[in-house]
């Protein structure tokens, strides 16, 4: 039978490797179809008629387009996790999930990928060395937002919304990882958060962050 969800993907990409992780973790059915970031395979013609913005990642589920990568966790979590924790039915836990959703944008992924970016992808594509004020912009950034996840998002709980993990949860983890591989140093709160979520998501967490841990080290040399 053939899978009811087909993920363009590459795990080089960090919403990518959380969509992949989602449907292996509840354990959805679905194909992954490998679009090479670094080869320009998401500017070419057959992608684009998926995509028509060009990005990674992008999901169909029959007649059913997702072009954004919140609105596929949503949708992927509503629809085959059968437990209900990973996107919570209960509107007030649900609601926290959503707002780190809607905050980690200008957030955590802003600033993570544009320190990884910077330091490490532009500068290998280019063959040039990295625009350490730019880089240090984001690591100042990061800061802050290592600050007001532990404080906000965090508080005293393991997870953001709950004790369980959720979608907010293995997005964020995601996310930093990221500037992680760039060689950023997280705080050990924020590290331990990532601890858990790599705990419950077992081996899969590494070997989906494997090809941009790679590319990170290959490019640092």
């Amino acid at each position: 039978m053939a899978a009811s969800l087909t993920l363009y993907v590459d795990h080089i990409s960090q919403p990518a490797r959380a969509l992949s992780l989602l449907c292996r973790a509840i354990k959805a059915p679905h194909h992954e179809h490998h679009i090479k970031l670094l080869k320009g395979e998401h500017l070419r013609k057959d992608f684009v008629a998926v995509n028509p913005f060009k990005k990674i990642p992008a999901v169909k589920h029959g007649n059913t387009l997702i072009l954004e990568s919140c609105a596929a966790l949503r949708f992927i979590a509503s629809k085959y996790d059968a437990t209900g924790k990973w996107y919570p039915q209960d509107l007030e836990v649900r609601c926290k999930v959503d707002e780190y959703l809607d905050w980690q944008h200008l957030n955590t992924r802003a600033h993570g990928m544009g320190f990884f970016r910077n330091k490490i992808l532009l500068p290998a594509l280019k063959k040039s060395e990295p625009d350490m004020k730019v880089v240090n912009e984001h690591k100042k950034e990061l800061g802050r937002i290592e600050r007001d996840f532990k404080n906000y998002f965090l508080g005293s709980k393991p997870f953001i919304a709950s004790d369980h993990i959720t979608i907010a949860d293995l997005l964020a983890a995601c996310e930093f990882e990221q500037p992680i591989a760039g060689g950023y140093s997280m705080s050990q709160p924020i590290q331990d958060f990532i601890e858990r979520v790599k705990s419950h998501i077992g081996p899969d967490y590494d070997e989906l962050h494997s090809t941009m841990r790679d590319f990170a080290v290959k490019a640092s040399r």
